[in-house]
């Protein structure tokens, strides 16, 4: 049996994250209930952070139950994808769960947002670890035909399935 999302998770990189803000402004004032939305957007260097101070606030206004955000400093930090630790940092932090168990991620839907390499590989790692097609939706701006690296698609696949429980049947088509 099909149910209703339970939780949105954005990652986007660079100017990616405008499109985000969009579409979390939108959700935020619709008098319709809306999912908890997590967005992980990755930046080159500080300098580049746009809407950082707007998504601040946004958070505080709604609540951590309702926008949460990171972002993520490729200069600083490594891409998001470069380590277990990264991505456990950033996306488990991101749940504020304890444990790192049980994060409710089944009934997750992803919207990947941005460089085409790194599109591309959280869609297959996403893919190896069973989130269905229709639970993953995508947008690039460049980089389309990037080489993916098979290291990277394994990690995150192997992160989604530790720490998430995905069930193929938990999203309804949006």
């Amino acid at each position: 049996r099909e149910k209703e999302v339970e939780r949105v998770v954005m990652i986007s990189t660079g100017v990616g994250i405008g499109p985000c803000v969009g579409a979390i402004e939108k959700a935020l004032s619709s008098p319709l209930s809306f999912p908890p939305i997590t967005l992980i957007a990755s930046f080159r260097n500080e300098e580049e952070v746009i809407f950082g101070d707007h998504l601040n606030e946004l958070e505080l206004e709604h609540s951590p139950d309702r926008l949460r955000w990171k972002p993520i400093i490729t200069s600083r930090d490594g891409r998001l994808s470069s380590s277990e630790a990264n991505l456990k940092s950033f996306l488990l932090d991101s749940q504020a769960n304890d444990d790192g168990r049980d994060l409710g991620l089944s009934g997750t839907h992803y919207h990947l947002i941005g460089n085409g390499q790194m599109v591309n590989e959280f869609k297959a790692g996403l893919s190896k670890a069973g989130v269905p097609d229709d639970c993953v939706t995508l947008e690039m701006y460049f980089n389309h035909k990037a080489t993916i690296s098979d290291g990277v698609v394994d990690r995150i696949a192997t992160f989604i399935s530790k720490y998430a429980s995905v069930n193929s049947n938990a999203i309804a088509r949006g």
